[in-house]
């Protein structure tokens, strides 16, 4: 009987031992899940969260078709206040960035082609693709430095809205550092390694992007950070590892020796027992976790109402009713926090749902704060079942800031209006009131060279010459300046022309003037374009009028035209080898009445270029030279593709 109960206590001494390091190794995993699980729940908000400033920004472009680089700037501005971690935004059009904010520290990303850049063009294609957002990156900046990269692309609606079309992206840059930090994942205080990989979204196909890759392997708690258009993978360890402090399981043998006899049978059915229910609290402790910390740091304010009384709100609700806790503001009645305007509908929301069930397609509202104040949210509804019994979870999203943008917008189109009117009150004034006194000088001034050229001294004569010769100017800068104003004033629709048919009539009207130079102009693989037809040929006539005018001594001007399409744009290119441009004055000559050089060596008032620029940006493109001194000069445009 003794080797009977001996035995039954050995086995029961290494069963207790064994229960002990399972039980030890279950509450260590149970401690890394539980840290990891808000750690993933804080990153996924970090990435994610950015990329909802770009909501104002899309519907603005859907609203209107495209918007200026100026505008842009603007709403970013506004948008980008409260979003530390994000460095910059851009805006494609097409594949080539065409704007971004702030432009300072920025400015080498404008003009970039995704398309040149393999390390990021598989992500803006899956983006393009699946028209869905795509976290890309870590990926090396072209203006310095390493961040992630939100694209969202972005279609615009045809006329008939049966379908869409593509526009072009919206891309947040987001701070690495920054990010993380928020999240938490740069804390040296943590009991925790800690590793992520899956580059660009690619999950355990991507690269290492944080910590050391060999805690992978290494039997890690992995989890799955979900991010838009793919996931990462989080692995952690405890920093001691899985084996460390074995001095409490040396308590636990010798406790087992001593006790092994008194326990014997019994304590197998009770260690099974704790064991069970252990793992079963584990497993429903991580379910738990996960869902609370995804609620709590959710940066969209989330609330529960049964019988129109709140009963949860999360961190993000409390701050926008202007609670001081979620205690001040669960058991509020809801629909005393709605405008009285909307509260008609609100009620009628909420008994729908909880007649039919389901969930409501969201709705724009307006709701008060505890301190009185109005705001303009978006909300989603749906049933759901709480504490056994049914109650409403709302999604709400502040959009006030979008509401004060779309009014700061319109007030800039108001402006702009009212300066439009101005402008040509202006040329009206010029084309009037400022030309017919210059006519008057110019008359009396020439009447006095007609009647006393030779009975005065030379100096008279010099003097009266330089009198005519300014009025003469004068009246040509005023009237290049009213061509200018009144450049755009019709806001025709553009159309699809064919370029190489505007290009021959331009040649023909020019014929006179390229044979007097000697010169040639060649042209092949012009494309059809989306413009005005009157606006391109003059752009075309200014640019190989400049290649007729700068040519260099006793060389024959040679002009040659072509075009290479680039998305969903042409870039059209003029080429002359006349006498270049330093490449100091590039942006210079673009500006109004700016010239090179003197007068008597090259005629005209200096503004042909500004015209083009003007011209060119009308027709939703834009312009610039490239050009070494007495090397020639080539002066590409780029016109929206028909």
């Amino acid at each position: 009987m003794a080797a009977v109960v001996t035995a039954l206590a050995s086995l029961a001494l290494i069963e207790v031992y064994r229960l002990q390091v399972e039980r030890r190794a279950e509450t260590a995993r149970a401690e890394v899940v539980e840290r990891l699980g808000g750690l993933r729940a804080r990153l996924e908000s970090a990435l994610t969260e950015p990329l909802l400033v770009t909501r104002g920004l899309q519907a603005d472009l859907v609203e209107h078709g495209d918007m200026s680089d100026e505008e842009f700037s603007r709403l970013a501005a506004v948008l980008l206040a409260d979003y530390p971690a994000i460095r910059n935004l851009t805006l494609a059009r097409g594949t080539v960035i065409a704007a971004v904010y702030p432009e300072a520290g920025n400015r080498a990303a404008l003009g970039v082609d995704y398309r040149s850049r393999p390390d990021q063009w598989g992500t803006v294609e899956r983006a393009i693709k699946t028209r869905r957002p795509v976290l890309a990156g870590p990926v090396t900046l072209v203006q310095g430095g390493v961040a992630l990269i939100g694209r969202v692309p972005v279609y615009l609606p045809r006329a008939d809205k049966t379908e869409s079309d593509f526009f072009g992206l919206i891309s947040v840059v987001i701070d690495v550092p920054v990010a993380f930090a928020t999240a938490g994942v740069d804390q040296e205080t943590l009991p925790i390694r800690l590793a992520i990989r899956g580059r660009d979204g690619l999950g355990a196909a991507g690269g290492m992007i944080w910590g050391d890759e060999a805690i992978f392997s290494d039997s890690p708690i992995e989890m799955d950070v979900m991010l838009p258009g793919g996931s990462w993978q989080l692995a952690a360890l405890p920093k001691g590892g899985w084996d460390a402090d074995h001095a409490e399981l040396q308590v636990t043998r010798l406790l087992g020796i001593i006790l092994a006899l008194i326990v014997g049978l019994a304590s197998f059915g009770t260690a099974f027992y704790i064991r069970s229910l252990r793992s079963a609290r584990w497993r429903a402790a991580e379910s738990e976790e996960r869902y609370r910390a995804l609620v709590e740091t959710s940066p969209m304010a989330v609330c529960v109402h049964r019988d129109g009384v709140i009963i949860f709100a999360n961190e993000a609700a409390v701050r926008m009713a202007a609670a001081r806790s979620a205690e001040d503001f669960v058991g509020v009645n809801i629909f005393e926090q709605v405008h009285p305007d909307f509260r008609p509908q609100a009620l009628s929301r909420v008994q729908a749902l909880m007649s039919d069930g389901g969930a409501l397609p969201s709705m724009e509202t307006r709701l008060l704060t505890l301190d009185g104040r109005g705001i303009d949210v978006e909300i989603v509804s749906a049933r759901v079942t709480m504490d056994g019994r049914p109650a409403v979870l709302s999604l709400i999203n502040d959009i006030t800031l979008r509401h004060q943008a779309e009014a700061e917008r319109e007030s800039l189109v108001q402006n702009l209006r009212r300066s439009n009117e101005d402008l040509l009150q202006f040329a009206y004034i010029a084309s009037h009131d400022l030309q017919e006194p210059l006519r008057n000088v110019s008359g009396y001034v020439q009447l006095l060279g007609r009647r006393y050229r030779g009975k005065l001294d030379k100096d008279a004569d010099q003097f009266i010459d330089f009198a005519v010769d300014g009025v003469k100017r004068m009246q040509e800068m005023i009237s290049s300046l009213l061509d200018y104003s009144r450049l755009n004033s019709e806001m025709d629709a553009r159309r699809p022309i064919e370029s190489d048919a505007v290009l021959e009539r331009v040649l023909s009207d020019m014929s006179a003037a390229i044979a007097r130079q000697g010169g040639r102009v060649e042209a092949r693989g012009l494309p059809r374009v989306l413009a005005h037809e009157s606006e391109l040929a003059r752009i075309f006539q200014n640019l190989i009028g400049n290649g007729l005018k700068y040519a260099r001594s006793g060389v024959p001007p040679v002009i040659a035209i072509s075009a290479r399409r680039s998305g969903p744009e042409w870039t059209i290119s003029v080429a002359d080898n006349g006498i270049g441009i330093s490449e100091e004055y590039h942006d210079r000559i673009f500006t109004m009445f700016q010239r090179l050089h003197a007068r008597d060596a090259y005629g005209g008032t200096g503004i042909g270029l500004a015209i083009c620029r003007k011209l060119v940006q009308h027709n939703g493109g834009r312009i610039w030279v490239e050009s070494r001194e007495g090397e020639g000069s080539t002066f590409h445009f780029t016109l929206p593709a028909a």
